[in-house]
């Protein structure tokens, strides 16, 4: 029987970033099991991977913020020649309704926490991004009809960005496995072994056959899968986990812009979009609440393509905001796992009853631009140390008995 100091359950970014963090810490036999074929072959390989840092918590601003440092300094933090991730900044604005009531708030807090952002004008806005309709009438308004100008708001951050998302896993696992642990892949557990009030191993099914690994800590950062894992431990979270299905619209475009686009949060409109490095490629989704509560009940059997009322919606939605993009170009589609914690929204990081096993769950489609953090909480959770930087967010905030968590203002922004 093989025997591991920690055995992390699931190698998308999480998994990863919690086996760097756990060597880095000393653990020197860390084993990372992932039942996909690679590295982000769950959630995080569709993640649209953006990077921002405005959020209506302080601590989850402040761990966005550390982890956007991280994303600027990749090379340093994963300390490797070469790397996959390949952060861009391209910049993050948000769209709100005129005379928002939040955003002095929002404001107050990129202060406190050191997040670069700023309000622009409308001289600012033609400056900046001349391909951007900001008066434009809204959807439902042309539905009836109605032909009304919507002003907005417009909050800009300056440092957001994106990165490649398996790019990401791929760095922390590698930097990982320079410290001596190990990844097996096509290895689905299925028993969390334990005795007397305590985690004693995993039992794998690898290639067709069974085997024992032994272990005193189990770390479960299986995405979509954790409720299933948690339920094997006899551990279930009192929060409410739903793998949940996430659709998401891509869209090539050869039309000349005058400037270029930023990612773009359309709060008005109730879509979000991003470019490709390459620059001629938008990801699109959507920022409604109600486009996130479609239950899956099997993460290994869902609609893995976004449905076509979806797909014509957001596209009607770009066209709307930014209308030099017409309809040309190739559109394609795929739908994605978040696990919704609908509860608060938030992950649990956090040991268990079940001594020696930790929940690492739960992120809400919000822990890749987390990602590079949330390995640090699991080390001072694991073993009471830091492992390579450490993390001003309180070790505690994330914990499983705690409080739903409020925001801090109306809820504009989870």
């Amino acid at each position: 029987m093989a025997t591991y100091d920690a055995v992390i359950v699931g190698a998308g970014v999480m998994g990863a970033s919690s086996a760097l963090q756990l060597a880095a810490a000393g653990l020197r036999r860390v084993l990372v099991v992932e039942k996909g074929p690679g590295v982000g072959s769950g959630s995080t390989g569709r993640s649209t991977a953006i990077i921002r840092q405005t959020y209506s918590n302080y601590e989850v601003s402040l761990m966005a913020h550390e982890a956007l440092r991280a994303f600027q300094h990749w090379a340093d933090f994963v300390q490797l020649p070469q790397t996959r991730a390949h952060f861009v900044n391209s910049g993050v604005m948000f769209l709100f309704g005129k005379g928002e009531a939040a955003l002095p708030q929002i404001l107050a807090m990129h202060r406190r926490v050191g997040i670069r952002s700023s309000t622009l004008d409308d001289a600012e806005r033609r400056r900046l991004f001349p391909d951007i309709d900001f008066s434009a009438s809204s959807p439902e308004l042309l539905a009836q009809g109605r032909e009304q100008a919507h002003e907005v708001d417009v909050l800009y951050e300056h440092e957001a960005g994106f990165a490649d998302p398996v790019g990401t896993a791929t760095d922390l696992l590698e930097a990982a496995r320079a410290l001596g642990a190990e990844a097996r892949f096509r290895a689905r557990v299925t028993a969390i072994r334990q005795a007397g009030g305590r985690v004693t191993g995993v039992a794998l099914e690898q290639d067709g056959r069974s085997e024992e690994i032994a272990a005193p800590v189990v770390v479960n950062c299986a995405g979509p899968w954790a409720v299933g894992l948690n339920a094997q431990a006899g551990q279930p979270l009192r929060h409410e986990l739903v793998p949940t299905r996430v659709q998401i619209v891509t869209k090539q475009f050869s039309e000349r812009l005058q400037g270029r686009l930023p990612m773009l949060a359309d709060m008005v409109s109730g879509f979000y979009g991003r470019p490709e490095a390459s620059g001629d490629l938008l990801i699109l989704g959507s920022v409604k609440e109600e486009d996130e509560r479609e239950a899956v009940a099997d993460p290994d059997d869902y609609n893995d393509v976004a449905d076509a009322p979806f797909r014509e919606r957001t596209l009607q939605l770009l066209q709307h905001r930014v209308p030099l993009l017409g309809t040309r170009g190739r559109v394609s589609s795929y739908a994605g796992l978040y696990t919704v914690n609908r509860t608060d929204s938030h992950p649990i990081i956090d040991r268990s009853g079940l001594e020696g096993f930790f929940y690492c769950n739960g992120f809400s489609g919000h822990g890749f631009k987390l990602s590079p953090i949330v390995g640090m909480l699991v080390a001072q959770k694991v073993l009471g140390q830091w492992g390579r930087g450490k993390t001003a967010v309180p070790v505690d905030f994330f914990n499983h008995d705690r409080r739903p968590l409020t925001t801090n203002w109306g809820g504009v922004i989870a």
